[in-house]
């Protein structure tokens, strides 16, 4: 298994190169769980609380990490719950890092979805996050000074992430998948039938899910993560938080473990004001359990070639299978 990407030598300079203060003492460095991709540490200097998130040499591009600052910084500043970013940048590692202020709370799913202490936070966290996904869309696109993943303006946005999707599923398939050829087609046929959008594309958080946010014992405290920030529609994330995977064995729950779909759309349709298209949120659905199950393929396909040795990744491949289950019963083909 790959140790740590980074060192307290490695995040004391990159708290050094945020402050552009060389001589400020870096103390409570310590590495925080979770992440899949990059490592993030904890450290107290100039007595602030901070986060530096490292990505591995080689498997992030600091054009990605500025699109996801620029888009932190416009949340931050209008009152959404996200950590405040502070810089980014890269070290003489060839390393991508950012660091932002910490944010008190907890990140584990399991915790928030079965800790009885926690029955107040999982009653308020559903319109928090509502009002916080409310926000996000509302934010304008010109205020966010990066160049962001986008459609046309003419263009689906679903029907957009589906052509990208064919590409990412030739490119780390093993061996053929029936379901998922099928079902991307199944959805891409159903699009030409959906009402016309009316609600102009906006910025979405692009991975809005259980496990992806902070909470204490009263709610939400931020959304984090923001690496997949780009340009859709509100089912985008809505329906991402819905998906198979992130219920955590809360079958009963689709909407994060949490609460039943039409629940969580209400809370949202409340917040924003829009109204969400049933067809089209779930054809959304479908899609993210596709998406998912392409990213179980290329997470094994990377313990395969070699690039990373991982027994995790290995084993995640094996879940693409439960996946296609769950796109053969939204599409109605199993009950």
């Amino acid at each position: 298994m790959a140790g740590p990407i980074g060192s307290p030598e490695i995040v004391a300079d990159a708290i050094h190169r945020a402050l552009r203060d060389e001589a400020v003492e870096v103390t409570g460095m310590k590495l925080l769980a979770g992440g899949a991709m990059h490592d993030s540490w904890g450290a107290d200097a100039a007595g602030r609380q901070l986060v530096v998130r490292l990505s591995p040499p080689g498997r992030d591009d600091i054009e990605r990490s500025r699109a996801e600052f620029a888009a932190l910084k416009v949340m931050h500043e209008r009152g959404v719950r996200v950590p405040k970013p502070i810089f980014v940048g890269e070290n003489e590692r060839d390393q991508t890092f950012m660091v932002m202020s910490r944010v008190s709370g907890d990140s584990n799913p399991r915790q928030l979805l079965t800790n009885p202490d926690l029955a107040a936070c999982r009653e308020q966290i559903i319109p928090d996050l509502a009002e916080c996904l409310a926000q996000i869309h509302a934010a304008p696109l010109a205020a966010v000074e990066a160049k962001l993943r986008s459609p046309r303006p003419d263009e689906d946005a679903l029907l957009f992430e589906i052509e990208r999707e064919v590409e990412e599923y030739d490119r780390v398939k093993q061996n053929p998948h029936p379901v998922i050829e099928w079902s991307l087609r199944w959805v891409a046929r159903r699009i030409a039938e959906l009402k016309p959008r009316t609600r102009p594309l906006h910025v979405v958080h692009g991975d809005f899910r259980v496990g992806n946010m902070m909470y204490d014992e009263h709610g939400l405290t931020a959304s984090i993560d923001w690496e997949g920030v780009h340009v859709g529609e509100a089912e985008d994330d809505l329906t991402w938080f819905c998906t198979r995977v992130w219920r955590f064995n809360r079958k009963d729950l689709p909407a994060g473990g949490i609460t039943t779909r039409e629940t969580w759309i209400a809370a949202y349709e409340k917040a924003s004001g829009h109204t969400i298209d049933r067809e089209r949120f779930r054809l959304w659905e479908v899609f993210h359990n596709i998406r998912w199950s392409v990213i179980c393929m290329m997470q094994s396909k990377q313990h395969l070639d070699g690039t990373m040795d991982s027994h995790e990744h290995a084993a995640i491949g094996r879940r693409a299978a439960d996946t296609e289950l769950e796109v053969l019963r939204l599409t109605g083909v199993v009950g």
